[in-house]
């Protein structure tokens, strides 16, 4: 069981900013990395959908024998992971807004959340909101999706300004008005979002922006220490996997510097 894959997933590139930082943790672990860009994005289905996605994918994950598996993604993690629990056996952790941290590191009362638009709208994240957020504090939305979209596509990568636009876009809220006059903290709640925080600390540099993939990195070694499954010595392997569009997904994480073989699988279902 040592030598099990930790499997983390999302429906892009975005597990690439959880498994960085799971490398730095536990530079001997084996991961899988399953890239379901059949259906990208997440952020666009129902709840029902989201759910039969989720699911489903757990499902033939288990096939490879993980011992723990990250949904690499804040909005199935918010809408559908508490339910999902209660019917896969595997460990499954997944990822959501910092909220709680950034309360606690806000001077000025008033934090921004970035996210996909289902995920700023959805229930769950109210819910969220209200066990986490004391309320003296404010909070803004972002959609961030044409963000997502930027970088699912290796835009980013390739058109400093067209990144830079479509940021200013997202973040005008108060009609070009400096938003760091009002909020100091913001929660990069999408795993894709953390590949364009030098775009976003440029732009409003007074701004504290919480990737919470780094507690994502501590949680998982906790609980692998916890239950004696930490691999502490022998070579890391990574397995790539992606469901649809291999040739641009190999070339765009090539490009951020993951080398390794991509194997295209079957998600339709």
């Amino acid at each position: 069981m040592i030598s099990n894959p930790i499997a983390v997933f999302d429906s892009g590139v975005g597990s690439l900013s959880i498994i960085r930082e799971l490398k730095r943790e536990m530079p001997n672990e084996n991961m899988l990395y399953l890239a379901d860009r059949a259906h990208y994005p997440y952020g666009n289905k129902s709840h029902q959908e989201l759910r039969n996605i989720i699911l489903n994918t757990l499902k033939y994950l288990q096939r490879y024998k993980p011992k723990l598996i990250v949904l690499a993604s804040n909005t199935p993690s918010v809408q559908v992971l508490d339910e999902i629990r209660k019917v896969i056996d595997v460990p499954l952790l997944g990822v959501k807004p910092p909220l709680k941290r950034a309360s606690r590191l806000t001077k000025m009362n008033h934090i921004g959340v970035m996210a996909t638009e289902r995920t700023l709208l959805s229930k769950e994240l109210e819910d969220q909101i209200r066990r986490e957020v004391p309320q003296k504090i404010l909070i803004t939305r972002f959609n961030a999706s044409p963000i997502i979209d930027l970088i699912e596509n290796g835009t980013f990568l390739t058109d400093e300004r067209r990144t830079f636009n479509t940021i200013l876009r997202v973040m005008d809220k108060d009609n070009n008005k400096d938003i760091s006059k009002n909020i100091d903290v913001i929660t990069l709640s999408s795993s894709h979002l953390p590949f364009v925080k030098n775009y976003l600390t440029a732009l409003m540099p007074t701004i504290n922006f919480v990737d919470p993939s780094r507690s994502v990195a501590v949680e998982v070694k906790k609980f692998l220490i916890s239950n004696r499954m930490l691999k502490k010595n022998g070579r890391a392997n990574l397995l790539v996997l992606v469901s649809a569009e291999k040739r641009h997904f190999e070339k765009i994480i090539h490009a951020m510097g993951i080398k390794e073989y991509v194997t295209e699988v079957d998600l339709t279902f």
